[in-house]
């Protein structure tokens, strides 16, 4: 595992940036360097779809309020994991994606069990909802190997399975990806949102509903792909809840550097989400019909720095006239959601862990 000083940060990420890659290119050095170690032990996998028995079910630590914290009271912690392995030919591995997430989230918590770190983070009586993307006009969506490996480590913790809920707008979108539909046997549901909105939030002008699933749950896992897009540079963590609303065709074009913060910081949203675990193992370009092969997972408590380090990884792999278009699409947005308080795109406000595996 790998820590990067500002200076090394700087140094590996910032030629031909540009004036406005100083707000992307570094990271807050680390009180300490991180030493390599080995990937921790995976946890069970035969609870994916099953109900822990009881007594197994681990104590909740009191200690969530004291391990989610992001800018400005702790530098906002990204950890990105990589692992050699994760990929087979064009299969993923899940032993390798178990690991990832492992290690990413010791990482992101501080905490040197896994284990432990998903059950401070999640308890058993809540009903967590995890957000994908699967939209129909892209050829490449949120991997079901990462999805069902997180739902298994919610389960590993104690949480029935029939308490976790995996959507996105539609159930068709979700079949077509490879997921599991379930809308109401016993195991993980799985299912799309269709027309079951409810409320009346203010977005900008335009009056909006949420998802039921989102309304429904107490905690919301934010599991987006890294893809181009043509109005705002990528779609990562922020831009996913364009699919947790009723009418995101309203908040293209010139609003869409006002409307991607200012949905985020609305409270369905912004009160929920409790992790985000950004799928890099493929990155969409132009068109959402190509990609380049990823390695890596991203996880962070902070959606303005999760989209941030996001940016910079897209950049790295997409040819450069792309690469800036991004910058510059992507970088209004990204400020308006720090200067709302959501996190943070300075990199004196940030720490950015690297965690190689395989």
């Amino acid at each position: 595992m790998t820590s990067f000083t500002r200076r090394e940060f700087l140094q590996q990420m910032a030629a031909g940036l540009g004036t406005l890659a100083g707000l992307l290119a570094g990271c807050r050095p680390l009180d300490k360097r991180v030493t390599p170690t080995s990937a921790p032990a995976p946890l069970p996998t035969d609870t994916l779809m099953s109900t822990p028995a009881p007594g197994s079910t681990p104590t909740v630590p009191p200690r969530r309020l004291d391990i989610i914290k992001m800018y400005p009271d702790v530098p906002s912690k990204v950890v990105r994991a990589r692992h050699a392995g994760v990929w087979d030919g064009e299969t993923l591995t899940p032993g390798a994606i178990r690991q990832m997430l492992d290690a990413s989230i010791t990482e992101l918590t501080g905490l040197n069990d896994a284990a432990e770190a998903w059950a401070t983070l999640f308890a058993p009586e809540e009903r967590i909802a995890i957000k994908v993307n699967v939209v129909q006009s892209s050829a490449f969506r949120t991997h079901v190997p990462l999805v069902m490996a997180v739902a298994e480590r919610l389960q590993a913790v104690g949480i029935p399975p029939e308490q976790i809920i995996i959507f996105d707008r539609r159930t068709r979108e979700l079949e077509r990806a490879g997921y599991p539909v379930n809308q109401d046997g016993p195991g993980v549901r799985c299912y799309g949102t269709e027309r079951d909105y409810t409320g009346d939030w203010t977005l900008m002008d335009t009056n909006i509903r949420f998802s039921d699933i989102l309304l429904d749950c107490d905690a919301l896992i934010n599991i987006p792909l890294l893809k181009e897009h043509g109005e705002s540079g990528i779609s990562f963590a922020m831009k996913n809840h364009y699919g947790s609303f009723d009418r995101p065709s309203r908040f293209h074009g010139g609003r869409i550097e006002r409307a991607i913060p200012e949905l985020n910081d609305l409270p369905p949203i912004r009160d929920r989400t409790r992790l985000i675990i950004g799928d890099a193992l493929a990155i969409v370009k132009r068109g959402w019909q190509s990609a380049v092969t990823g390695d890596s997972i991203f996880m962070s408590f902070d959606p303005v720095a999760h989209d941030t380090v996001g940016l910079q990884l897209y950049r790295e792999v997409i040819d450069e006239r792309s690469a800036d278009a991004a910058l510059r699409l992507a970088n209004p947005w990204l400020e308006n959601g720090a200067e709302l308080g959501l996190g943070a795109n300075d990199p004196d406000n940030m720490e950015l862990v690297e965690v190689s595996l395989g």
